[in-house]
């Protein structure tokens, strides 16, 4: 009976950390904003009432249609990180796996990684002008050098007894990319897919703050023109619901491709 009551209870804390752990993070950061607005006292220009949040929600998608925006800004997040995944894994996993092509081209990949993101604002305008093509273009250059460098750290990890063992087995040297590589660091290429969709949306403000008429971070730089702060708040709580669910999606879909792989864990969520 001991021992079927200490399993019970172990079931019990399993059950509850999965449940409400992941809840506990959310209820601190309400516990505290009430307190900051009710008992401290602070101005609601600076933090508007938590309880606003939801009328204030239904009046923008109801009233200001800002789903419209929602939709845009997706759409502009989606593609600037698609181009950059299409270009950034073959450089990637070329650059892992090909040790010369990597030393000549990291140097080169970390200076512009440091390059702030905004410095292009002028340029992409100039050559691309102010419409869609412009905000995926610096949701590109901010998601493209991060995610090239991952995927080559992906690529560099594979085990050369790997590619001893294919080649052995009668693997043709040509085919190695494709038998090995590929195959091998696709967990950690597909966990750095993750890592760089949540850059993509934080780039969304900034891809969003020079010539836009629509769009999520537009919104928030007009609502803070004004100061409509429980606006800037709701918007910011919708871009964190959209980054949220786009990795719990690709979570999902990781955990369904690599169930072997520790990384494919839905749970770890990366915004």
């Amino acid at each position: 009976m001991n021992g079927a009551a200490a399993e019970s209870r172990k079931s019990l804390l399993r059950s509850w950390s999965f449940l409400w752990g992941p809840v506990l993070p959310f209820l601190a950061v309400a516990a505290l904003w009430e307190f900051l607005v009710h008992v401290v006292r602070v101005n609601p220009v600076f933090l508007p009432p938590l309880e606003t949040m939801p009328s204030t929600l239904w009046r923008m998608f109801t009233e200001e249609r800002i789903w419209y925006d929602v939709l845009l800004s997706a759409v502009r997040v989606l593609g600037g990180f698609v181009l950059a995944m299409a270009v950034a894994t073959p450089i990637g996993l070329w650059m892992g796996y090909q040790k010369k092509v990597g030393k000549a081209l990291a140097p080169f990949m970390g200076f512009l990684r440091y390059m702030p993101v905004p410095v292009f604002i002028p340029l992409t305008i100039l050559w691309l002008g102010s419409d869609d093509r412009q905000k995926m273009a610096i949701i590109f250059l901010g998601a493209f050098f991060q995610m090239t460098l991952m995927i080559k750290d992906a690529a560099e990890a594979v085990p050369a007894e790997f590619y001893e063992a294919a080649v052995m087995l009668g693997a043709p040297r040509r085919d190695l990319i494709w038998r090995v590589l590929w195959p091998a660091a696709l967990p950690r290429v597909f966990d750095s897919y993750r890592v760089c969709i949540g850059w993509a949306w934080t780039y969304l403000i900034v891809a969003e703050i020079v010539g836009a008429t629509s769009g999520v971070g537009y919104y928030i730089i007009k609502a803070q023109r004004y100061l409509l702060v429980p606006e800037v708040f709701a918007a910011m709580f919708l871009i964190g619901v959209l980054g949220m669910t786009t990795d719990l999606v690709l979570a999902r879909v990781q955990r369904w491709l690599f169930p072997w792989s520790e990384s494919g864990d839905e749970t770890r969520t990366v915004v």
